[in-house]
């Protein structure tokens, strides 16, 4: 994956996009937690225990990191020996023998890049194929999919380097909320709360995807004054996607896409502005 810089605190945790508000101390007994290490940043898992779930927290955790693993091993452009990685050398890629992961996270890439108009495009140096803007929030989907649907686990927080997805309620009985990450150097604006309920965050900025955010027509850096941009959605990878389009945009650009498009979405710029789609205010 694009490596990116993380920002960790233990417990209240602050990770490339959004920091967590954990559940307290007595509230503990029926929900678990465990966290690692995937793709040059951090992970977290919170979930509730119900009565007919016969693993423990150990082995959910040895299920989710072989996941990641098996991701990790699939998207990663770090890995001269990925499947990406063996796609971008192979002489004839239409004889290439693609996985159904990789082949899915390519078909809605291209599918996300024609309703974006470009804005989001995997396609770098050429042609080589770059998911890092898409395959974290892919991760997230899939280790939410296999708690929900293998586990029957009804309540639970899936964290990647700020990449958020959430279902049912924390500790206290409550949806889970989040704050925009606000890096440092604009220690002046105070980061937006946003209530997750059953969907998911993603956040793009330069000060943590610079790696891979750039006009797509002259393959440069950017030059606007937009600082982030977080997008809500169900699908995290569609989410993770589309928040980097949405950057490339800028605010304008990308708030009117996402009115017209009806996607909530949160533009904070450099001077602390806020803007909001519309879908995000209803």
């Amino acid at each position: 994956m694009i490596r990116k810089f993380s920002f960790i605190i233990f417990l209240l945790l602050v990770s490339l996009g959004v920091f967590l508000f954990l559940k307290s101390p007595g509230q503990q007994s029926t929900y678990q937690s465990f966290d690692g290490s995937i793709f040059g940043t951090r992970y977290q898992v919170q979930y509730r225990k119900h009565p007919q779930l016969s693993l423990d927290a150990e082995a959910i955790k040895q299920q989710v990191e072989n996941e990641l693993q098996h991701i990790d091993q699939t998207a990663s452009t770090w890995k001269p020996d990925s499947e990406i990685s063996r796609y971008n050398r192979a002489f004839s890629r239409d004889t290439f023998q693609l996985s159904d992961e990789l082949q899915e996270i390519m078909t809605l890439s291209e599918q996300l890049k024609v309703s974006t108009g470009g804005a989001f495009d995997i396609q770098h140096q050429g042609e080589e194929i770059d998911v890092s803007a898409i395959a974290k929030g892919y991760a997230v989907d899939r280790i939410a999919d296999y708690l929900h649907d293998d586990l029957d686990i009804q309540d639970f927080l899936v964290e990647i380097g700020g990449e958020v997805k959430a279902r049912g309620n924390n500790a206290k009985a409550q949806p889970w909320i989040i704050a925009i990450y606000i890096p440092p150097s604009h220690a002046h604006i105070v980061g937006p709360r946003v209530t997750l309920k059953n969907t998911s965050i993603a956040t793009s900025g330069l000060y943590f995807k610079e790696n891979h955010i750039k006009n797509a027509e002259t393959g440069h850096a950017l030059g606007h004054d937009l600082l982030s941009c977080s997008v809500i959605h169900p699908s995290n990878a569609t989410a993770d996607a589309l928040a980097t389009a949405l950057y490339v945009m800028g605010a304008e650009a990308g708030l009117a896409w996402a009115n017209e498009n009806e996607v909530k979405a949160i533009f904070i710029k450099n001077d602390g502005t806020v803007m909001e789609s519309t879908k995000f205010r209803r």
